[in-house]
């Protein structure tokens, strides 16, 4: 009987520490810390290849699925979740002008880059960046008529953090 509880002890002891060594993969409320280097900083990201001859933007964009980040943010500004503004003059669209956009561009199947507006933060102590994620665009593949990516055309702005003016 003794033998069999330090057996339960130890496997109770060794669940609890598998369970405290798992990562969680989502933060929420996140303080930024260091420095901030750039406010903003924009820039595009290719996240499907055009060409399918390039080898090296194959292996780079390998582990890269957009799918689900895409078909949140169009159902949160369906929602009302998050608003959308036209990425021109930054009005902000209504549901017509949206569905439109939505329709017209197959954001869900076509969209090849997103373009981010960040604030990086550096902290030397650390030796670290940490990136916040404030504006987000996706573009969506426009084609040549022997129907190769020719580029990309924007959509729509969202704002991740609409009250941190």
């Amino acid at each position: 009987m003794k033998h069999y509880n330090l057996i339960v002890t130890a496997l109770i002891f060794s669940g609890l520490f598998l369970v405290s060594c798992q990562q969680k993969d989502t933060v929420e409320n996140k303080e930024y810390s260091g420095v901030k280097i750039a406010n903003p900083i924009i820039y595009e990201v290719l996240v499907t290849n055009p060409n399918p001859e390039d080898d090296w933007k194959t292996e780079c964009l390998a582990n890269t699925n957009i799918h689900d980040l895409v078909k949140d943010i169009i159902n949160a500004v369906r929602n009302g979740d998050l608003p959308a503004f036209d990425y021109y003059d930054n009005h902000q669209l209504s549901i017509p002008e949206l569905e439109k956009i939505i329709a017209e561009s197959d954001l869900m199947n076509k969209t090849g880059n997103i373009q981010f507006e960040e604030e990086w933060f550096w902290n030397a102590k650390k030796l670290s960046l940490e990136k916040r994620v404030k504006k987000m665009m996706f573009g969506y593949e426009i084609y040549d008529a022997l129907g190769k990516v020719r580029g990309y055309k924007a959509s729509f702005v969202v704002d991740l953090y609409p009250d941190t003016k």
